[in-house]
C-alpha cells in the first residue's frame, strides 16, 4: 500500500474551518513533510486516544500549505529552530558552568536582567534574525538580479548603467545577503560580539582575495605583494592581545616571578610576550636599583593593567 492509499483525502471543508492564527502557528512550527515523518514515527506508536486526535498527513497537508511557495515560512521556521535551540544551548551551559565546573568555587553575585535584556536571549535572537534576513536578503537580491535580466528591463538597464551593473552582478546577491550581519547588533557590546565580528570579517577577506586571485586579479602583481603585508595586522593584534586579554601569554606571570628574584634574562626568552616587555622599557619599567627596599613598585602584571585601564577610559 502506498503512502497516498494509506492516508485517505481529506473533505475540503473542515479546512476552512481552522483558525487563521492555528493555521499560521502550525506553519511557521512544522512542515507538512515533517509532519508525515513525526506522524509515521513517533505519533502512530502512541495509545489509540491520541492517535485520534492528531490529524491524518493529508489533513495537516491541507491546513498549513496556503499557498504553493512556502519559502518564507521555512526561513522562519529555521530561524525560530535556531533561537530555541541556542537558547537551550546557553542555558544548559550557564547550569553546567556554575553547578559542575564551578562546585567548589566562590560564585561571583550576577545581577539578574530581565529576560528581555540577558545576553543569552539577546544572542539567540541576534543569530536567529542573522539567519532569516540572510535567507529573504539572498532570494530577494537574485529576483532583482533575474528580473534586470530580462528584456523588460532594458530600457532601465539604459538609463541607470552603474545601478544596474552593480545588482546584475553575480555577487549581488551574496552581497546584498551579508547585510543581515547587522543583526549582530542586538546583541550587547563585549568581547564575545567582538570576537565574532572580526572571525567574520577575516573569512570574509579570506575568501574575497581567493575569489579574486582566481579570476586573476592578481596576476601582475608586483614582487613585493605578499603574505608578508599581514605582519603589521597580525602584530597589533597580538600587542592587543597582550594587553586587554593576558591570558593568552601565560609567561608573563613567570616573568614577573622570576624577574623579582632577578634570576631571568630576558633576551633568552622568545615568547612574544617577553618581546614586548623587552621592548618597552618606557611603559613598563623594572624597579630602579636605587629604588629603597622599604617603597612599593607596581609589578609588571600592575602596570599592563593600569594600561589598559587608561586606554578603556580614552585618556589622554
Amino acid at each position: 500500500m502506498t503512502s497516498q492509499e494509506s492516508y485517505p483525502s481529506p473533505p475540503p471543508s473542515p479546512a476552512a474551518k481552522i483558525d487563521p492564527i492555528l493555521r499560521n502557528a502550525l506553519r511557521y512550527t512544522i512542515s507538512a513533510k515533517e509532519y508525515k515523518a513525526l506522524h509515521q514515527y513517533l505519533i502512530l506508536r502512541t495509545p489509540p486516544s491520541v492517535r485520534k486526535r492528531a490529524p491524518q498527513p493529508p489533513r495537516f497537508s491541507s491546513i498549513v500549505q496556503t499557498s504553493s511557495d512556502d519559502f518564507n515560512a521555512a526561513a522562519i521556521r529555521a530561524s525560530l529552530r535556531v533561537f530555541v535551540v541556542s537558547q537551550t544551548g546557553l542555558k544548559l551551559w550557564d547550569l553546567i558552568n556554575t553547578y559542575v565546573l564551578g562546585r567548589g568555587r566562590a560564585q561571583k553575585p550576577r545581577s539578574k536582567a530581565p529576560f528581555l535584556k540577558s545576553p543569552n536571549f539577546r544572542l539567540s535572537l541576534s543569530l536567529s534574525l542573522i539567519l532569516l534576513l540572510h535567507r529573504l536578503l539572498f532570494r530577494f537580491f537574485s529576483r532583482l538580479r533575474t528580473n534586470l535580466l530580462t528584456k523588460e528591463a532594458t530600457p532601465f538597464r539604459r538609463r541607470n548603467p552603474r545601478i544596474s551593473r552593480s545588482l546584475t552582478s553575480r555577487l549581488a546577491p551574496a552581497i546584498g545577503a551579508s547585510l543581515a550581519g547587522f543583526a549582530l547588533g542586538v546583541y550587547p557590546a563585549d568581547q564575545l560580539r567582538i570576537t565574532i565580528a572580526i572571525y567574520v570579517a577575516a573569512q570574509a577577506a579570506d575568501f574575497l582575495y581567493n575569489a579574486l586571485e582566481n579570476d586573476g586579479w592578481f596576476k601582475d602583481r608586483p614582487w613585493w605583494w605578499g603574505s608578508w603585508m599581514l605582519m603589521p595586522l597580525s602584530t597589533g593584534q597580538l600587542l592587543h592581545a597582550f594587553v586587554f586579554d593576558r591570558d593568552c601569554f601565560p609567561q608573563v606571570g613567570s616573568i614577573e616571578w622570576m624577574d623579582h628574584l632577578k634570576i631571568v634574562n630576558l633576551t633568552s626568552q622568545k615568547a612574544y610576550g617577553d618581546f614586548i616587555l623587552k621592548h618597552t622599557p618606557h611603559y613598563v619599567q623594572h624597579r630602579p636599583a636605587s629604588y629603597p627596599d622599604n617603597l612599593p613598585w607596581p609589578s609588571t602584571t600592575t602596570i599592563i593593567d593600569s594600561l589598559a585601564e587608561i586606554s578603556r577610559f580614552r585618556w589622554p
